[in-house]
């Protein structure tokens, strides 16, 4: 399952529906699979709820269009670019997005308890362990990390600790600043996947709006030291 949906999701292979995607010029469209369709519809809804904070065609190409670079039209499962140099990163959600479609094949398997791991960023788990209240993760510091337990629910992390400033805030162009690390809980794996980057560029003001708003998210972060 998760090979299926790197095909169709990865800009590194040539046939994948992302890389039928950048062929396309200003106003042309693309059929492409649910899967596809599905994880962009997220991907949209996540930029639109974070008011920008998360945008998986960042990397675009050309001069910045207002507004979103493409759009979605459901009833053809067709994805329309807005303008030329459209370019799509999944990045910041596939490994989640596939989480979840390996999480509802477990299910169709009856197996009632699994904790799934995209590497160490992104976990899904699906019930507890016999006779514990929840899979036990531990996130943060490594001296004094914070630990939880989880259950039917996914938990995400990002940040600049292995990578440096490799992130960059989509509404400014600019590298994130301020925040070490991001940590999102979330419902599922591809929202917590993204969230957990967008609350990386989002101020603590935004962050503390959109879990209020969504009381089913929560948040963590630790920020530079000054």
């Amino acid at each position: 399952e998760l090979d299926r949906i790197e095909a169709r999701l990865s800009r590194y292979v040539e046939a994948s529906d992302i890389s039928r995607i950048h062929a396309l010029g200003r106003g042309q469209e693309t059929v492409v699979q649910l899967d596809t369709f599905e994880c962009l519809r997220i991907a949209l809804e996540v930029q639109r709820e974070t008011g920008g904070a998360f945008d998986v065609a960042y990397a675009s190409r050309g001069d910045r269009p207002v507004g979103l670079r493409f759009e979605l039209n459901a009833d053809a499962h067709a994805v329309r670019v807005l303008g030329d140099g459209v370019w799509l990163d999944l990045g910041g959600i596939g490994k989640g997005f596939a989480l979840d479609r390996m999480a509802a094949i477990l299910a169709d398997w009856e197996i009632p308890a699994a904790l799934l791991a995209a590497g160490t960023s992104t976990l899904l788990a699906l019930g507890s362990p016999p006779g514990e209240e929840g899979w036990p993760i531990a996130f943060g510091p490594e001296k004094e990390p914070h630990r939880l337990r989880l259950k039917d629910r996914a938990f995400s992390g990002s940040g600049t600790a292995v990578k440096g400033s490799h992130i960059f805030d989509p509404r400014t162009g600019r590298p994130v600043t301020g925040r070490f690390r991001a940590w999102a809980g979330a419902p599922t794996a591809a929202l917590a996947d993204a969230l957990s980057t967008a609350f990386l560029v989002m101020t603590e003001p935004e962050i503390r709006d959109y879990c209020r708003r969504h009381p089913e998210v929560e948040a963590h972060g630790h920020r530079l030291s000054p």
